[in-house]
């Protein structure tokens, strides 16, 4: 059997009944669902369908039936793609990239990775085998710790037209370094890169963006086989020629710089970085930051220009921040958004997360103390906090910042919290799906659109779960939202045609999906 965590979108045998003509789709004995397994289809950044992927049907005590569905962005049925395979396949994630589907599966019982890519018309393209060792463990037990219904892609990403990659851990003993892996297409090709400089021995990849010809990764590097001391590094590796371009450490800058996020830069080649600054001398992982940095760059990595925002001078115009790299009562800034307008402004949506005292932990560790054990329980837990939108002109200064505040989400309550860097907690809460933002919508070559994220309320007429907007009309922000109540087990909304979002709800007892389409402001 396949396991729950690895289960597909809908694990089930089922038969689709569609209720109205648009807008509407019911999908009925539904055994259990994976929600991660699923995602839109976009081209030219607007929703044109969605993609499901569950089991259909069992062959026999060896084989399952699996069916990918795709559906328009009216909720039509579009078309069934019916595969066979065996019933130790787990599908670990899924991608779609403008013109083909792709399907990363784990094979527990031969030891397999494979990569299948689909075309819109249903038909198998490309397969890709890998086996996997030792050294890809440390991939599998991250799946296991991190897959979750709400998290996000950690692994496998679309490039465009040309194809898909893997950004994957590895460990040897106490080697740990990382693979890229590139699989074509538009036509069918296979590299893979792996770093070998020492350096490389001791390095951890997060996969920030791409370009139209580059992968582009924030690495940590432990800088001497021997000692602890972490650099941050921007690389980029060309995946048409095959090649690293850039391994950027920022050490001939005047500050140091740990990138977050990655944007191209409308009418040109070019990219932008955001990401938090340091004093030179100080540890990225550990010390608090002075404030955001943008860096313009083009694609052989040579940075064209560059902006400094402080915390205590620029932002503080703004927002109360303290003297610790943090925003007051916010904490720690994590970028999740770059939105380029039409006149040359730059918004940036970021979400806070900060530490804050575990009183529960606090109580068993004195607990175990005063018994003469150690207690295993956390001093301290992870906490998202609010939302911040902030305004830059066209040289990446800022000229406004505002927080919407929403409740307190504790997100990780154990002892690693009481140790990990900020760096690494971000990434965790990225990977399980932790934020409360959803995405922002918008319409193309426009200065329309709204972000969107989740917040749970108690107020005087309503306690549950809310879907909320903020919306920008070229002019002014205006804030919206929609009560998700519902006795449905499970429920998430996806982004949809401008002025809409998509509602799936999953009832358990009566083994039903329900789908919708619901109006905006």
């Amino acid at each position: 059997m396949i396991k729950k965590i690895f289960a597909p979108l809908l694990c089930c045998c089922l038969c689709l009944q569609q209720l109205y003509a648009q807008n509407k789709l019911s999908v009925d004995n539904v055994y259990s669902t994976y929600l991660r397994n699923s995602g839109t289809i976009t081209e030219n950044g607007q929703i044109k369908g969605y993609f499901f992927f569950y089991q259909s049907d069992k062959i026999d005590r060896r084989t399952n039936e699996y069916t990918l569905q795709i559906l328009d962005e009216n909720l039509n049925k579009v078309k069934d793609i019916k595969l066979q395979d065996s019933k130790s396949v787990n599908l670990l994630e899924a991608a779609y990239n403008g013109n083909s589907i792709s399907f990363f599966f784990q094979d527990e019982k031969e030891r397999k990775l494979t990569m299948k890519v689909y075309s819109m018309d249903g038909k198998l393209k490309y397969t890709y085998l890998n086996e996997y060792t030792r050294q890809t463990e440390e991939l599998m037990k991250q799946y296991v710790s991190l897959h979750t219904d709400d998290g996000t892609n950690q692994n496998v990403f679309d490039v465009g037209h040309k194809g898909f990659v893997s950004v994957m851990p590895l460990r040897d003993g106490k080697d740990r370094t990382y693979e890229v892996d590139f699989y074509g297409s538009e036509k069918k090709g296979y590299w893979k890169y792996t770093p070998n400089d020492d350096e490389g021995r001791f390095a951890m990849a997060e996969y920030l963006g791409n370009t139209d010809s580059l992968v582009i990764l924030q690495v940590f590097k432990r800088k001497h086989l021997i000692g602890n001391n972490v650099s941050g590094h921007l690389v980029g590796i060309n995946f048409v020629t095959k090649r690293k371009v850039f391994d950027l450490d920022y050490e001939d800058q005047d500050f140091l710089f740990s990138p977050a996020s990655v944007v191209r830069q409308k009418n040109t080649g070019n990219f932008i970085i955001a990401g938090t600054y340091y004093d030179k001398g100080a540890s990225v992982m550990k010390d608090a930051s002075k404030g955001l940095a943008f860096y313009t760059m083009n694609s052989k990595g040579k940075i064209l220009s560059q902006s400094y925002n402080s915390w205590d001078k620029d932002f503080s115009k703004y927002i109360k921040t303290t003297g610790k790299g943090k925003i007051e009562d916010v904490g720690y800034l994590y970028i999740h958004k770059m939105i380029q307008s039409t006149n040359g402004q730059l918004y940036v949506v970021g979400e806070g997360y900060k530490k804050k005292a575990n009183a529960a932990g606090i109580a068993l560790t004195a607990a175990a103390a005063a018994a003469g054990s150690f207690g295993s329980a956390g001093v301290t837990k992870l906490v998202i906090t609010d939302l911040v939108v902030m305004s830059f002109d066209g040289d990446y200064h800022v000229t406004d910042a505002k927080i919407y505040e929403k409740t307190d989400n504790t997100a990780m309550s154990n002892p690693l919290v009481d140790f990990a860097s900020q760096h690494l907690l971000a990434a965790f809460l990225k990977g399980t799906g932790a934020f409360d933002y959803e995405f922002t919508t918008g319409e193309e070559d426009s200065d329309n659109f709204s972000i969107c994220y989740s917040d749970y309320v108690r107020e005087e007429d309503y306690k549950g779960q809310t879907f909320n907007t903020i919306h920008f009309n070229g002019s002014k922000f205006t804030q919206d939202k929609i009560q998700l109540k519902s006795k449905a087990s499970k429920l998430k909304v996806f982004p949809a045609k401008p002025g809409s979002v998509m509602i799936l709800e999953y009832f358990k007892k009566e083994k039903r999906i329900d789908l919708r389409l619901e109006k905006i402001s």
